[in-house]
């Protein structure tokens, strides 16, 4: 069995364990709200323009602005259309998301992306904020399998590419490479 299969495998039992033994009424209300907040680096956005503004940390600020900004490229704009992978309500078809069914490919998933460059980015620079980040960032990835809306290995992969993308940025950034 291929590596692939194996991945496909796996993510179908996680998938269906969640769906049958994690659903509860609180987390039905709950997880899209957490999930929205997401949405487009939503809550990423104004916890970035928060540091900026308040000058509690400008570096942060520009690390977690252009961390957002190389996981929305990378993420959303090329790796979802090269890999083109299916979302998992579309193998599951009785699974009801509670959300309106996202029209772009599953893989990776750009919340986990997006919510773990910017955590790692606020990490970097503010370990005592970054716990909460890092917490944040972790609903928010999970919020996705939960909703059925992305497999185990979307996130899991989506959330290395996260933490990469932002050590880069950082090391770009101490390179005056970006501004």
């Amino acid at each position: 069995m291929s590596m692939v299969t194996r991945i496909q495998k796996t993510d179908l039992k996680v998938l269906d364990w969640t769906y049958t033994h994690m659903r509860t009424r609180v987390g039905n209300i709950f997880m899209p709200i957490i999930t929205t907040s997401g949405n487009f680096g939503f809550v990423w956005f104004l916890i970035t323009g928060i540091l900026f503004f308040t000058k509690l940390s400008p570096r942060a600020a520009y690390t977690t602005f252009w961390s957002l900004f190389f996981s929305a490229l990378f993420g959303n704009l090329i790796i979802k259309n090269v890999v083109r992978r299916p979302r998992p309500f579309s193998v599951r078809l009785s699974y009801d998301t509670i959300i309106d069914h996202p029209v772009d490919y599953s893989f990776p998933s750009g919340h986990a992306y997006s919510s773990f460059a910017a955590a790692t980015a606020i990490c970097i620079f503010l370990p005592s904020f970054g716990i909460g980040a890092v917490v944040l960032a972790c609903l928010i990835a999970f919020s996705r399998i939960y909703l059925c809306v992305h497999y185990l290995s979307d996130v899991l992969f989506s959330v290395f590419f996260g933490i990469g993308t932002a050590v880069v940025v950082h090391a770009l950034l101490n390179m005056n490479l970006l501004r």
